[in-house]
């Protein structure tokens, strides 16, 4: 584990959401450690599985108001899935995992006042109950109109806490919609313009955030963008590449060296690989932890000793980062020999 990109954290307990849903509890086990974030990032995992290593990009769902180093996510159990399998089947109280530090662009502005609308698709409601917890917990007053949509109420997440929050704070408005089965505190819809307008209405007027599964969102975003809201009032999470074509520097030559000072690693860069996709086929076993492959969650995040680099990020890395020397290994390509310490 490269203490540059992890913390080391403790699992200190385990809810039950829902049938398929829980939420972790971790503590950061170094209390000199600052662990920070706004309501809506996410962090990466970093776990051991049968002697593999395997990194995760997670929404913190819980909220950043004197958190102490202590944070939850919450983790659907998805079907054949490694990492989320052992999640619910293995993890237990006590376990150590690797967490890197919060990133990511999807959260609320501290000096936005307008209204509000979060559309939450099944698990996609994580950032968006931080985001409201953090505004209960600041005591904002903002007029937030909370819908979630579901397959069934079964699968409906943090309805008693939304309803008790709605309670204390009337200006959080809660609607649970479910494709089937409602009950007392759902209805059945879906998302569409009808069920919008007459759940919110002049819903596109409101400062809105999204996420969910990415064709919800994609909906979602054509819904707004097409009754006439603004597009800067739009916002969805995203952990996926966005699609735009950067240009390439050219390079001449065919390969070069990538070097790994503290493993002792030499390994052969093509032209048109990235750094990581060079240590990886090297002989020799050793794995850049990392998770999305498209420079979007800093998992990959090392600093560079030497040589330059064409590095084409979404985000993963601060400006600040960058002047210190770190790169993404994920999504750089060397434009000479290169030196990275690890």
């Amino acid at each position: 584990m490269s203490s540059s990109t992890f913390s080391q954290a403790t699992c200190t307990s385990i809810t039950d959401e829902s049938w398929n849903v829980k939420t972790v509890e971790f503590t950061i086990d170094d209390a000199e450690n600052s662990f920070e974030f706004k309501a809506g990032q996410y962090v990466t995992v970093e776990f051991t599985i049968q002697g593999a290593t395997h990194c995760r990009c997670y929404t913190v769902s819980s909220e950043p108001q004197g958190c102490g180093g202590v944070f939850t996510i919450t983790v659907k159990h998805s079907v054949g899935g490694v990492v989320s399998t052992w999640l619910h089947r293995e993890l237990a109280v006590g376990a150590k995992l690797g967490v890197s530090r919060a990133t990511g662009d999807f959260h609320l502005s501290n000096d936005v006042v307008e209204p509000l609308l979060f559309i939450a698709g099944g698990v996609g409601i994580t950032p968006l109950i931080s985001m409201a917890r953090a505004m209960r917990a600041a005591g904002l007053g903002r007029d937030t109109q909370f819908l979630q949509f579901a397959r069934t109420p079964a699968d409906l997440l943090f309805r008693d806490e939304l309803l008790a929050m709605s309670k204390a704070h009337p200006e959080i408005t809660p609607h649970f919609l479910v494709s089937r089965d409602a009950d007392t505190n759902s209805i059945n819809g879906r998302l569409n313009a009808s069920t919008l307008d007459s759940m919110v209405p002049g819903w596109h007027l409101r400062s809105t955030y999204c996420c969910g599964p990415d064709s919800f969102m994609s909906d979602m975003r054509e819904l707004f963008l097409g009754r006439g809201g603004q597009p800067g009032r739009y916002h969805q999470e995203s952990f996926v590449l966005p699609a735009e074509v950067k240009a390439v520097p050219l390079i001449t030559a065919e390969r070069f060296t990538v070097s790994l000072a503290l493993s002792k690693l030499d390994s052969v860069c093509l032209k048109g690989e990235t750094l990581i996709d060079a240590v990886h086929a090297a002989p020799g076993g050793i794995k850049i932890p990392n998770a999305c492959r498209s420079g979007v969650c800093g998992t990959c995040k090392l600093r560079k000793l030497s040589g330059e680099v064409d590095m084409q990020h979404n985000g993963g890395i601060t400006e600040e980062e960058v002047d210190e020397g770190f790169v993404l290994a994920c999504c750089s390509t060397p434009l000479s020999d290169v030196v990275l310490e690890y």
